[in-house]
């Protein structure tokens, strides 16, 4: 029995069934309906008359911010917009999101109502509101910090803004700066370039809070001359890098012969079928309206648009929004004219609240994106204020077309996200291959992101990628909690943030900096990563091998037979590859893994302990689904590591030319683990575990500066089951986060121990596993490996 059937049990029936169904939903007043004459529905106060029907659109998801603007089955309406979940102080109440402290229909918690005769105050029922407080309806509110009371009843701040000191203000995010009543990024901010006020010239790009020379698509300022790091042999993958004779700029690597697709026209390696200064043959260029495609020159897309506009990293938009359309409808317009629709993170750097290069704070229309959220909806965004959300892709949206230049083949360039000519920081780790977005992405769910990394040939960034860049001096950051690839729990995954490096720490805080959790359907900035040379795929033959098209990773077209989760690892290695971790999976089905036989599979995922024994991350899939949800209970969920599963394999590309760490850098000396097959695949770790202990981010920056890395626990599994020597039955750090069922009220850090050499090693709880707080200091081994993960 509900709460309010227990308050009022004589009216059980007609509030459940009558004001519930209307109010927490529709709306929270619980004033009487007026029944409408010639002038139709007469609303309460704070409501809206939608059809015959009065809501409240703040937080009603069938009518969000307006009548018939329905939100997408995973969001929830926040004051007035979609979101994936709702802002702080708000309680998700069958998708809306309410103050439990106000809202008379859910008052202290969802559905629990108060009669005509109270109001809602302090989370209570009661015939009066407290001190300090207004009566705003049915409701006692602070007119000082209410956002939908600020100053006086009924004005609502609205997205974007909170109600401070009775009047509403722009609420801008640690990386943001409010200029003429708009939070901007002053870093790459056309119009507030570096401070307010200062806009850039015609001709130039903020970069880094300066303006600076705008270089084509996919070129670089170089002493005041644009360049094409790709090809340019005088400045090949950095500025002033100079090939040696003989030696050509392939890729951004200076070799001796141009790489598969490219021609060596006078010393630079380019693909004569895209590239305009060479179409078709050395030296053939194209004209000012025209591009290279297929070998020939052809019109230019960019001719195609509604009155062309450029952005800083070489795209040239629709400077009109089209038509609201169908998303279908809109795909094929743009493709039709040779162009496309831009991913979520291209229309969120060009917004008003960031680069502002296209659009501005008129612009209020949500537009589709390329990105998928589920099989059925969109990923939308506004300009006006770079808000992110979802749309049903049969509903009709305004969108922009976009010409955009090839796509490197590495994660380079164009691929990067960040300011223009300088999107891309490289990791140190084995032989420096790891470009890291210098700049967070669009806020987006966890599938999305997922998605949107692989679209630009790289992978959604691992909690220890992000912690060696934190450490390594990538420079300050946003502050934002990002989206990373590491599960923690049936629904949620690990979270890094950080602005000031010197302070940050790989544990949970109450406060940003440091690491935490959040649901995978959340929507969060993120980072991507990937090789910064075309490293093509895993090497070593597979059988019945499926190839990414984009993100590089190979698997299989079949299920493995259902094993359990250790002889599923040795499956796996002795193939040459790895269980994929969860993220992994769901990158191999978004870019069209098949035959998914709609049953859990095996990845390699801790997810912590939920009471009685831990678990790991499985996924499914039915058939093909390039637009699956990445959401518990769709296709994301947890399960014993006892249990038997199907599962596939993931495999690397592979780095020829790093041939692991000297001897004198592992503790104790190196001990190799050489993958089957014959791509050459290996892992090399400590054969000792490393004195003193430490706590975790002193140990990661250990292993960072020595060019490794602190193992995953399925790494140590492997390499365990190898032979890893010298087990000093004493746990030992990995870098799994997990959670469990969350009692723990903190984010823990898987750990493994063994004696000598044990090859019988299960990683099964107690014998061989458990976990430890992150600020505790224990021991712990480096790795290294010339895969490219």
């Amino acid at each position: 029995m509900s709460a309010a059937s227990l308050r009022f049990p004589a009216l059980g029936k007609l509030l459940a069934g009558a004001l519930v169904g209307a109010c927490s939903v529709f709306g929270s007043s619980l004033d009487h309906f007026t029944e409408g004459g010639e002038g139709g529905t007469q609303c309460p106060s704070g409501q809206t008359a939608c059809g015959d029907t009065c809501v409240q659109t703040s937080q009603n998801p069938a009518h969000c911010g307006a009548c018939d603007t329905a939100c997408a089955a995973a969001e929830v309406c926040d004051n007035g917009s979609c979101a994936g979940a709702c802002s702080a102080g708000r309680s998700d109440c069958d998708r809306a999101c309410v103050d439990l402290d106000t809202d008379p229909a859910h008052c202290g918690a969802c559905d629990t109502f108060c009669t005509q005769a109270e109001i809602c105050s302090s989370g209570k029922c009661s015939a009066s509101c407290g001190a300090g407080q207004t009566q705003c309806g049915a409701s006692c509110v602070d007119l000082k910090t209410s956002d939908q009371h600020c100053g006086a009843c009924d004005v609502n701040c609205g997205t974007g803004k909170k109600c401070q000191g009775g009047s509403c203000a722009a609420s801008c995010s640690a990386a943001q700066t409010l200029c003429e009543g708009a939070c901007v990024d002053t870093q790459v901010n056309q119009n507030h370039c570096g401070k307010c006020g200062v806009a850039c010239d015609a001709g130039k790009v903020c970069s880094a809070g300066q303006c600076k020379i705008a270089c084509p698509g996919g070129q670089t300022e170089c002493s005041g001359l644009c360049e094409d790091l790709q090809s340019d042999d005088q400045n090949c993958g950095a500025c002033g890098t100079v090939c040696k004779t003989g030696e050509v700029c392939s890729k951004g690597q200076c070799t001796l012969n141009c790489g598969t697709g490219e021609t060596n026209c006078s010393g630079s390696c380019v693909n004569l079928q895209t590239n305009a200064a060479h179409c078709g043959t050395c030296g053939t260029a194209c004209g000012a309206n025209q591009e290279c495609s297929a070998g020939k020159c052809v019109i230019a897309c960019k001719t195609l648009l509604n009155q062309s506009v450029s952005d800083p990293w070489g795209f040239a938009w629709d400077g009109l929004e089209r038509a609201a359309s169908t998303y279908a409808a809109a795909k094929s317009t743009c493709e039709g004219i040779g162009g496309r629709l831009p991913t979520a993170s291209e229309l969120y750097r060009v917004s008003a609240t960031q680069s502002a290069t296209v659009g501005q704070t008129i612009h209020t229309n949500f537009l589709w994106s390329a990105v998928p959220y589920s099989a059925t909806s969109h990923v939308r965004v506004r300009l006006s204020d770079a808000n992110t959300s979802t749309a049903a892709d049969t509903g009709t949206l305004n969108y922009r077309c976009v010409c955009a230049p090839p796509l490197p083949a590495s994660y380079t360039g164009g691929n990067c996200f960040g300011p223009a000519g300088s999107g891309c920081y490289g990791l140190d780790g084995e032989g420096k291959r790891i470009h890291l977005d210098a700049q967070d992405r669009a806020p987006l769910s966890k599938g999305a992101a997922i998605w949107e990394c692989a679209f630009y040939r790289g992978h959604l960034a691992r909690p220890i990628q992000l912690a060696e860049a934190i450490l390594q001096g990538i420079g300050p950051g946003s502050n934002s909690w990002l989206h990373t690839a590491d599960e923690v729990h049936f629904s949620h995954d690990a979270l890094v943030s950080w602005k000031d490096n010197a302070a940050w720490l790989f544990q949970y805080t109450a406060a940003a900096n440091a690491v935490s959790w959040g649901s995978v359907t959340d929507f969060r900035p993120f980072r991507c990563a990937g090789p910064n040379y075309d490293a093509g795929t895993h090497p070593g033959p597979a059988t019945d091998p499926f190839v990414g098209p984009l993100g590089g990773l190979k698997s299989e077209t079949k299920d493995s037979t259902a094993a359990a989760w250790v002889d599923a690892h040795d499956t796996c290695v002795a193939r040459g590859g790895h269980l994929p971790t969860s993220t992994e999976l769901g990158e191999l089905i978004g870019q069209g893994l098949p035959a998914g036989s709609g049953t859990w599979t095996w990845s390699s995922d801790q997810t912590g302990w939920n009471g009685t024994g831990f678990l790991i991350a499985v996924k499914r899939w039915t058939g093909t689904e390039p637009s699956h949800a990445y959401a518990y209970p769709t296709d994301l969920s947890w399960d014993y590591r006892t249990k038997s599963y199907a599962h596939r394999c993931v495999y690397y590309p592979v780095d020829s030319q790093y041939t692991g760490p000297a001897a004198s850098a592992c503790a104790g000396g190196c001990f190799t683990v050489a993958l089957g097959g014959s791509s050459g695949a290996k892992m090399w770790f400590d054969s000792f575990d490393r004195a003193p202990a430490a706590k975790l981010t002193a140990a990661i920056d250990t292993c960072r500066k020595a060019g490794g890395h602190i193992p995953s626990e399925r790494d140590l599994t492997e390499a365990i089951r190898q032979g890893l020597p010298n087990g000093s039955n004493t746990a030992i750090f990995t870098s799994d986060a997990e959670i469990g069922d969350g009692s723990n009220n903190g984010l823990l850090m898987g750990v493994v121990k063994w004696s000598g050499v044990n090859k019988a090693f299960t990683d099964q709880y107690p014998t061989f596993s458990t976990w430890a707080w992150p600020y505790n200091a224990i021991p712990y081994r480096c790795m290294w490996t010339n895969e490219l993960r």
